[in-house]
């Protein structure tokens, strides 16, 4: 069963398992620990992405509370989650040397907008949170559970 691939660029191709550098010319080598873990993309099938949402909600699952607040738990995972995601890829536009200044400003306004927007969404999906933990009446040992299951 495949549930992902591995790529990485061509760091030394061999051909019919011996090395083709005496067939090709030298390609360069990667100099550092960080070429090498920026040469390597590691891509998940759309099942192994599934089952690896499934099991980092499977907490949430196995709570006993009601199936609303476990769903906005699960949502407010999922935003947290997309957020830390535009924060790295800012951070790594900040880093870029090769872009010009218009170039990355357009591409940080961008995820800046794409921050805003999930921010807000974050925002409402507390409220809703707190709207249903009204609704439901939870007791202590639930409201404990919530809260313990929002901070992991």
């Amino acid at each position: 069963m495949r549930i992902g691939e591995l790529n990485w660029t061509d760091v030394g191709r061999r051909q019919g398992g011996v090395s083709s550098a005496a067939a090709e010319p030298a390609t360069p080598t990667l100099g550092s620990n960080r070429d090498i873990a920026d040469s390597v993309k590691v891509s998940l099938s759309e099942r192994a992405e599934k089952a690896e949402q499934s099991n980092r909600n499977q907490d949430i699952d196995d709570s006993d509370l009601p199936e609303v607040i476990k769903r906005l738990l699960k949502h407010i995972r999922d935003l947290k989650q997309q957020i830390a995601e535009v924060q790295q890829q800012i951070s790594e536009l900040a880093r870029q040397q090769d872009l010009s200044d218009e170039e990355r400003s357009l591409l940080m306004d961008g995820l800046r907008s794409q921050l805003a927007s999930l921010s807000s969404a974050l925002s409402t999906a507390y409220a809703s949170l707190t709207k249903a933990t009204k609704q439901q009446a939870l007791n202590d040992e639930q409201r404990s559970s919530m809260l313990k299951l929002l901070n992991s």
